[in-house]
């Protein structure tokens, strides 16, 4: 609770909603709910709301203009991941980091759709969220202009519209991988 504080107390916005279930999770949830008053006291210029999970998806598609940094448990954020990658066109571009904010164990950096396993194989797979989340690695090990770099060129591909299936395009796997390599080289 105190990294997701810190974190919105970095963003422009400084902005935090706590999403819960704590009116049918009476116990847990609740202590959830308790922490997250505490700590905010420790940040008295972060503004912070709590937020049902149900309600939170209604949220994510009415107003996502109100939503900047959010915090919840892995099962919750596991759900409104999947919708935020959906509210900004494809589950494939959605990076997603499992951080420890001690850094005294490894971060885990991966597209929120994980695996896939249900399309191995098929080159319909878009690369991008993979891509994106190497660059929250990066960013995370202090590489922050490395990662900027790496994300323009990732914009550049499909600004140029080297685009898989579920955005709209005709490129395979491989096609958008080439077309990030060729970018990277130019900046070589």
């Amino acid at each position: 609770m105190r990294f997701a504080f810190e974190t919105a107390q970095s963003r422009p916005k400084k902005r935090l909603t706590v999403v819960t279930k704590s009116n049918s999770m009476r116990h847990g949830m609740v202590l959830w709910d308790k922490v997250a008053a505490e700590v905010a006291g420790d940040f008295p210029d972060v503004s912070w709301d709590k937020m049902l999970v149900d309600a939170m998806t209604l949220r994510m598609v009415d107003k996502p203009e109100s939503l900047d940094t959010i915090v919840g448990t892995n099962l919750h954020m596991d759900i409104l991941s999947d919708l935020a990658a959906a509210l900004a066109g494809s589950i494939g571009v959605a990076p997603s980091a499992n951080l420890d904010p001690t850094r005294k164990n490894p971060s885990i950096f991966e597209p929120v759709h994980g695996s896939a396993f249900d399309i191995t194989r098929k080159s319909v797979a878009n690369p991008v969220a993979t891509f994106w989340s190497a660059a929250e690695m990066l960013n995370w090990l202090g590489e922050r202009e490395a990662a900027g770099k790496f994300m323009e060129c990732v914009e550049r591909v499909c600004e140029g519209g080297v685009l898989t299936a579920d955005l709209g395009g005709k490129a395979k796997t491989q096609d958008v991988v080439d077309a990030l390599c060729a970018e990277i080289e130019k900046l070589a």
